[in-house]
């Protein structure tokens, strides 16, 4: 026979369980706003039945014990959270190739008067000038001002260029400090979920915290993450960044084959760092090719102009002297020798405009041949598509078409890199949404449930006063007739 009392455990286990829902209900809405906060969800289960005796024919009787929680999980899809961050991956590849070369971009600009393009086009136009008959004085000014002009552009571009590839570094070394301090963030994580999750429970927001940190981490480097009943594991390129409470950091040291820009290599046994995609490799590669590669299409056609600009005016005479000299100089030496953009100069002789070089005989005032072949260089098809070339039968373009094709390439290079990125930014925000369709709270179906968990509540109250009162007439009023 079953007892009174048994009515008023189940009763209670009953309040119990709908006060439970109420706060994970309360928990989820109070979070609806919270980045990366997964919804929860709470199980209910039945007790174990009891047996309470047979009936009339025989049969053994059972009669339930009430309800228990039996956990509180998340609603989470496992696919989608994988999938989402292997395209995150690629997403932070090429959003972080456009940014650079959007900024390389910047570099080139040809919109403005002090483009390279506009700058080049000056120079040219002034030996055209000093080729005409009424060529002086003035025309020798303009070609020394547009000389300095184009040295002191292609100068300065090379500046750009150079600060920009130490600002990369800057961010690679960054990025790599913030990858080691995910990675003591999400071993210390291991250790505190396994902690909890020991005693039965699972830690639902501490898992949210680790995996928005590894959401962070797949943008940054590939990574293949292993889950294991109460710990996790991260793989970068099949080296393990984090294993249970442990990690291994990255370290940076300089490059003495690279400029002194940082390379990377594990901290515990000096192996070099290998990863597939992500942004941290965006920025090796336009740090190391991007950038370095346009650099040295640009002192290609500085040395096409300085080489073969050169061979021409030290072969004649200003109308001052009987010296023959170099139009650009090496700034180190201040030979004819081994210029390039980075010591490239113009030479100050020729700041006396007189020197400048426009005849093939010295003194002689009416001869211009030498300032005519200097002009007819303009349309000389003196590169190949690599650079400045001395082998005459690889050569196919001259300066503005060869100037013209690295701005085309940078142009191609942008618009592939829009393109992807814009692909690969609505792919992810596909994946996000069915995710979201999943894992995030919905103010709506929490405040049905709250409606629905607080009628269950009511009526769990109403069955432990119910049982109160049977209580109180078994206790205090049976047996009390004929006293």
């Amino acid at each position: 026979m079953s007892s009174t009392f048994k009515g008023l455990g189940i009763g209670i286990s009953a309040a119990f369980a709908q006060q439970r829902a109420l706060d994970v209900t309360g928990h989820n809405i109070s979070n609806v706003n919270t980045p990366g906060y997964t919804r929860q969800m709470i199980s209910h289960t039945s007790r174990t039945s009891q047996t309470i005796g047979r009936s009339g024919n025989g049969v053994l009787m059972q009669s339930g014990t009430g309800v228990d929680v039996q956990e509180i999980r998340q609603y989470r899809d496992a696919y989608l959270d994988a999938k989402l961050k292997k395209e995150n991956c690629s997403l932070g590849y090429w959003k972080t190739r456009q940014s650079g070369i959007e900024e390389l971009e910047g570099v080139f600009n040809d919109s403005s008067e002090d483009g390279l393009q506009t700058v080049m086009d000056s120079f040219w136009n002034s030996w055209e000038q000093l080729t005409k008959p009424a060529g002086g004085l003035t025309t020798r000014a303009l070609v020394k001002e547009n000389a300095i002009a184009f040295v002191e552009t292609v100068k300065n571009m090379d500046m750009l260029l150079t600060n920009f590839r130490i600002n990369k570094d800057r961010e690679i070394s960054d990025s790599v400090k913030r990858i080691n301090d995910i990675a003591k963030q999400i071993a210390g994580l291991n250790m505190e979920i396994k902690k909890v999750e020991n005693h039965g429970v699972t830690a639902n927001d501490l898992r949210d915290q680790r995996e928005n940190l590894i959401n962070e981490l797949s943008g940054t480097v590939k990574i293949q993450v292993f889950e294991t009943s109460r710990s996790l594991n991260i793989a970068l390129e099949g080296r393990l960044l984090v294993e249970d409470n442990q990690y291994d950091e990255i370290a940076l040291k300089a490059d003495a084959g690279n400029s002194g820009f940082v390379k990377l290599s594990w901290k515990n046994s000096d192996d070099p760092v290998n990863f597939g995609n992500g942004s941290l490799r965006s920025l090796f590669e336009t740090r190391d090719e991007l950038v370095h590669g346009f650099r040295e299409k640009l002192d290609e056609l500085v040395k096409g102009v300085v080489t073969e600009i050169n061979a021409v005016h030290i072969t004649g005479y200003g109308i001052k002297d009987n010296v023959q000299r170099y139009f650009f100089i090496n700034a180190n030496d201040e030979s004819g020798n081994g210029i390039n953009i980075s010591n490239l100069a113009f030479n100050p002789e020729l700041n006396e405009f007189d020197n400048i070089a426009s005849a093939k005989e010295p003194f002689n005032i009416e001869d211009n041949s030498i300032a005519v072949k200097i002009a007819e260089l303009r349309l000389k098809d003196v590169f190949s598509s690599q650079g400045y070339e001395t082998n005459e039968a690889s050569r196919k373009f001259n300066y503005d078409e060869f100037y013209r094709n690295i701005l085309a390439e940078l142009g191609n290079k942008g618009q592939e890199a829009v393109t992807a990125a814009g692909s690969q930014q609505v792919l992810v925000e596909q994946i996000e949404y069915r995710r979201q369709a999943v894992s995030s709270v919905s103010i709506d179906e929490e405040m049905s449930n709250l409606i629905r968990y607080e009628y269950s509540y009511n009526a769990a109250a109403r069955i432990v006063n119910v049982m109160d009162e049977m209580l109180d007439i078994v206790v205090n009023k049976i047996g009390l007739v004929g006293r």
